[in-house]
């Protein structure tokens, strides 16, 4: 082949690979300023709903199937008494249907609705679904929550009830109530 045709098309080819590495190290720069932990993320979050003034400590970092659903992340303030989960449970409507429950002095006080599908989920806010729940002392609770459904949102009921008697069910058997009988 002749150099003279040569010559333009390794210029090219070498601009190319220039561009593709300055644009590879500005997205790994932009990627290592934007990166949140979601470890931290979640820890972060448990704080700031459940109000707690100390620190959290992860527990349970890795997803544990458990019952009707599954632990994806547990964490403990013991400046506060605190126990905090991130449960993950199957709605048949809406398919993994997430949500935090928080306990102190062996009693669920909040729980708050993490990422889901599942449009029915505010009829259940508005029912006061979550209200059953709360000041329920665990230990007495057997693996399967009792408790009324919302009409019109039976699969998101049972979706929510599936996620509380997983962290019900990890809480007795290996934090309080049952465990310690």
């Amino acid at each position: 082949m002749d150099r003279a045709k040569m010559k333009p098309i390794l210029q090219g080819v070498l601009v190319l690979a220039l561009i593709a590495l300055c644009s590879g190290l500005l997205l790994g720069f932009f990627n290592k300023l934007t990166y949140v932990d979601p470890l931290q993320s979640t820890l972060d979050g448990f704080r700031e709903d459940s109000g707690a003034k100390g620190e959290f400590t992860m527990v349970v970092d890795e997803r544990i199937e458990i019952g009707p659903g599954a632990i994806v992340y547990y964490a403990v303030s013991e400046q506060d008494g605190i126990h905090a989960f991130l449960t993950s449970s199957q709605s048949k409507r809406g398919g993994e249907f997430q949500m935090f429950v928080y306990i102190r002095e062996d009693k669920i006080y909040k729980i708050v609705v993490g990422e889901n599908n599942d449009e029915y989920v505010v009829n259940l806010e508005k029912a006061g679904f979550f209200e059953q729940f709360y000041g329920v002392e665990l230990s007495k609770l057997d693996p399967q929550l009792g408790g009324d459904f919302v009409t019109g949102s039976t699969y998101t009921s049972n979706a929510v009830k599936d996620g509380i008697d997983t962290a019900v069910q990890y809480y007795n058997e290996n934090v309080g109530g049952k465990a310690h009988e």
